[in-house]
């Protein structure tokens, strides 16, 4: 005979589909008329940018375009200069099993780009970026209730059941002036990063506020070459629908820039070109709610034979959101020759992955650092550095993490000496802290009413047990319920401290 289990459930976000794909980038590019010519390549980035993301009849579609962009010095004035030119992609994956409002997380990282000139105008390159994606789904998961006539051994434990799960895209455009700096007459270089700086939760909605970050490196005057700097932060709000969020969901929100796009306009009436920015964004969210829960770890039947079934369950005991500030310094030595003056410090790749020590959360990664500056000759040149970083979290609560993101809040820099610089890089670490726990327990218990346990012709039992001895081993052995046992033998423990002679009534 098999029992059915009663309602209770909890729920956790499950992964149904977690691949990487390679893309290839190959472009053939030649620059256009009002270019100069090209004597000296700096630096060749691939950055990858996804447009769409669609699920459906088990195909996951992603979509977007990767831009190779060339920073090079230029034959005339010896000035940097910047060309690029984007290729379209397209993948799609399999998925099974996925729900009606599944959360996917894509991400992408460049692997190598190449970069060859076949002649002062015309380069080709080569190169290749990752693709993550990660689909997630809500799953039930069932907990065993016994009925009456089962003895069961209970265990209470903390319990994160996932309310909600939502995701959301949407666009935030701006036209930013330049203000009082210079005008601006070509981009170089653009970076945008995006942080959440407040949540709140009511019934059904996320009322959400952010930061955009936009910092660009910009030529001033074309003829000379002269560069700017704009650093602008654009802050936005959004309310997102999401069923099963209210004021006492935990909330673990993340914000990624999926792709953007920046182009100057002209616009006769000013003397100075704005810049318009538009910037696609993906919000995910997940709220849990923490509650004491008991599950049964051993059960068995006092009237008849019986075999418990057993399954390992992964319970969230505790989910902690995480939104960290870590500062890291480093020097730069310049290997060859001196540096007169810097024009732009920025970072193109920072990664981060969490793990759990005696000392707490361990969040390691690396920043890679691009230094763009002019030489004793004041020539352009391009220094790269790669810096390893470690930021700890003492919270021996939570044995792991889940990092959604890291990026750079600020980099401020100094001049330490003529070979020499010196870096301070704030980086913002987002994500959850969780304590996950395996524990063993029944799955539901098969009792054969055809083996009846025999009665006994006695009322009680000596039992002389060892010290260690567990009194639920012991009074499962003899088939009586362990309520009994305790009232004939009162004890604190469920372990016996020391050698002892018990009464065990029979049933």
């Amino acid at each position: 005979m098999e029992f059915n289990q009663e309602n209770r459930s909890f729920c956790t976000p499950s992964v149904v589909l977690d691949t990487v794909a390679e893309q290839l980038a190959d472009v053939d590019l030649t620059l256009p008329d009002y270019c100069p010519d090209i004597e000296k390549i700096l630096k060749c980035t691939l950055t990858p940018k996804i447009q769409s993301r669609t699920l459906s009849g088990g195909q996951l579609q992603i979509d977007g375009f990767c831009t190779v962009n060339v920073m090079y010095v230029e034959s005339i004035n010896k000035s940097v200069r910047c060309c690029e030119q984007s290729v379209n992609f397209s993948q799609s994956f399999s998925v099974k099993d996925a729900s009606d409002n599944p959360v996917i997380i894509t991400k992408t990282k460049s692997e190598y780009i190449n970069c060859r000139a076949l002649s002062p105008r015309r380069l080709v390159m080569h190169g290749a970026f990752s693709l993550y994606a990660k689909v997630f789904s809500k799953t039930q998961t069932s907990i065993f209730t016994s009925p009456d006539n089962i003895e069961i051994l209970k265990k209470t434990v903390s319990c994160a059941d996932l309310k909600s799960f939502c995701q959301e895209q949407f666009s935030v455009c701006e036209e930013i002036s330049v203000g009082e700096k210079p005008r601006i007459e070509s981009v170089l270089h653009s970076n945008i990063s995006v942080g959440v700086t407040d949540a709140k939760a009511v019934t059904g909605k996320l009322m959400l506020n952010g930061e955009l970050n936009l910092k660009l490196l910009y030529l001033t005057n074309v003829e000379s070459g002269e560069t700017g700097k704009l650093d602008y932060l654009l802050p936005f709000n959004k309310i997102i629908d999401c069923d099963g969020i209210d004021e006492n969901t935990i909330n673990c929100v993340s914000c990624d820039v999926m792709s953007y796009d920046i182009r100057l306009k002209n616009d006769m009436l000013s003397e100075k070109p704005s810049v318009i920015l538009d910037v696609k964004l993906c919000v995910t969210e997940e709220g849990y709610i923490t509650r004491e829960e008991e599950v049964v770890c051993d059960a068995y039947s006092t009237d008849f034979s019986s075999l418990p079934e057993f399954e390992q369950l992964k319970i969230t005991g505790e989910v902690i959101p995480l939104n960290e500030a870590h500062m890291e310094k480093l020097t730069v030595k310049v290997d060859d020759g001196k540096i007169s003056k810097i024009l732009d410090i920025f970072t193109d790749q920072i990664t981060a992955e969490a793990s759990h020590d005696d000392r707490g959360t361990v969040v390691k990664g690396k920043i890679n650092i691009c230094i763009l500056a002019l030489n004793e000759e004041d020539a352009p040149v391009f220094i790269e550095r790669s810096a390893d970083y470690e930021h700890i979290i003492p919270n021996n609560e939570c044995n792991c993490a889940k990092i959604s993101g890291a990026r750079a809040a600020s980099i401020s820099y100094r001049l330490a000496e003529d070979d020499v610089i010196e870096i301070r890089c704030e980086l913002k670490i987002c994500g959850a802290a969780i304590s996950e726990n395996r524990i063993n327990v029944v799955k539901n218990v098969n009792v054969f009413e055809d083996k009846p346990i025999p009665p006994e012709n006695f009322a009680l039992t000596l039992y002389f047990a060892n010290k260690g001895e567990k009194l639920w081993d012991i009074a499962k052995s003899h088939n009586t319920r362990l309520g009994l046992l305790l009232s004939e033998n009162p004890e604190e423990n469920q372990v016996l401290e020391a050698p002892k002679m018990l009464l065990i009534p029979r049933i």
